[in-house]
């Protein structure tokens, strides 16, 4: 399948980047860039990134901060395991040097240039305008539990359907084109090796991840990426 042509637009200036490495054994396989190839195949090969062992949710916020543009088109949807991490999300980006400042829970999905910070829950209330412009959808979850969100305790102790990880397919899928969604990134402090990644991958409806080493995340501006 051939890449469509706006996809080959979306990765010019900003890459993200890490060390590949092997599941288990965590050996480095390669560098690895986001470009607009290796983003075309995750998305029509429904391939995942799984970027495990990060050290902070700061250090990811510092790192997402790169990919805010004022430009309009590429849109990075960021999700966030629950709405009080969104929270922290907003006040790391937001006030970075003041601690002291404490934001309130933030309306989702909010709007940053660029950047869409949503949770699963708020990903149908983006705004229409935004489909079919998204170059990632990348979900911090530090502690890799939104996946087992299948279901909640309701009325009389029966359960209702809450089913997260569905709404993060049914959204990626509902951007996509041509055979194309754009690629899932999952950033967790959880290593690869100490979860059970194929069980992940299926709840995502992927058919497998790349494995990339969370000390080795980032984001960066290059005139020097290749794509």
């Amino acid at each position: 399948m051939d890449m469509h042509d706006s996809v080959r637009e979306w990765y010019p200036n900003v890459s993200i980047g890490g060390r590949r490495i092997t599941r288990m054994e965590e050996t480095p396989i390669s560098s690895f860039h986001l470009s607009s190839e290796t983003a075309w195949t995750l998305g029509a090969d429904n391939v995942g990134l799984f970027v495990g062992g990060i050290d902070s949710l700061r250090s990811i916020v510092e790192s997402l901060q790169r990919l805010e543009s004022s430009g309009t088109t590429p849109k990075w949807i960021v999700i966030s395991a629950s709405k009080s991490i969104a929270a922290l999300v907003v006040q790391m980006w937001v006030t970075p040097d003041d601690e002291d400042i404490v934001v309130k829970m933030p309306s989702l999905p909010q709007l940053r240039n660029n950047i869409v910070l949503a949770t699963p829950e708020s990903l149908k209330r983006i705004d229409g305008s935004v489909n079919h412009h998204i170059a990632g959808v990348i979900l911090i979850d530090m502690l890799c539990h939104v996946h087992r969100a299948r279901h909640m305790p309701g009325p009389a102790g029966r359960f209702v359907s809450n089913d997260r990880p569905q709404m993060i397919v049914d959204f990626r899928n509902s951007v996509g084109f041509k055979g194309w969604v754009p690629p899932l990134i999952l950033l967790t402090e959880e290593r690869a090796k100490s979860v059970h990644t194929d069980f992940i991958a299926r709840a995502y409806c992927l058919d497998g991840f790349w494995f990339l080493d969370g000390q080795t995340f980032g984001v960066e501006h290059s005139d020097h990426v290749r794509n």
